[in-house]
């Protein structure tokens, strides 16, 4: 008995052994897997820090991009308005064009107008001057007869 004692005591001895080793084993395996761990959640939560920068960033930039989304709309807007203003005063300015064109057209047919009128005064002004003139001229000559006359009648008158 006292051999078997020994015999089972030297094998329980290896068993505590072999437990104690592979206790050893299974601790170096599980500091080691926490270290990972550790490493992994250090790591996830790096990444995590990142993602959440990431996320603001975007936001920040999606925010700013919005702004200036309502911003161009209301400039589109402002432009649609000035266009539609400037497309009025276009038609506008097109209508004042043809009337005046059609008024030039008139105009022209009014001076043609004025100028033949003041051709005919000044004609009827020429004829009435050239009479004048006759009237004149012949006026003259009848004063000369009679200047003549008078100076014949004198010089009877003396001798």
């Amino acid at each position: 008995t006292y051999d078997m004692l020994r015999e089972e005591n030297a094998m329980l001895r290896r068993v505590v052994r072999s437990t104690q080793s592979s206790l050893e084993s299974q601790t170096c395996t599980v500091r080691r897997l926490e270290r990972q761990l550790k490493a992994s959640l250090a790591k996830e939560e790096r990444e995590v820090q990142e993602l959440q920068s990431f996320v603001q960033r975007t936001e920040w930039t999606l925010q700013l991009m919005t702004q200036r989304a309502l911003e161009a709309e209301s400039q589109v807007e402002k432009l649609k308005q000035e266009i539609f203003i400037l497309q009025g005063e276009l038609e506008s300015s097109k209508v004042e064009n043809e009337n005046l064109r059609a008024g030039q057209t008139t105009d022209l047919g009014a001076v043609k107008h004025n100028i033949d009128f003041a051709l005919q005064n000044l004609h009827t002004i020429i004829t009435g001057a050239n009479w004048s003139i006759r009237q004149l001229t012949s006026g003259a000559e009848s004063l000369n007869f009679v200047a003549e006359v008078l100076k014949s009648t004198g010089k009877i008158s003396e001798v």
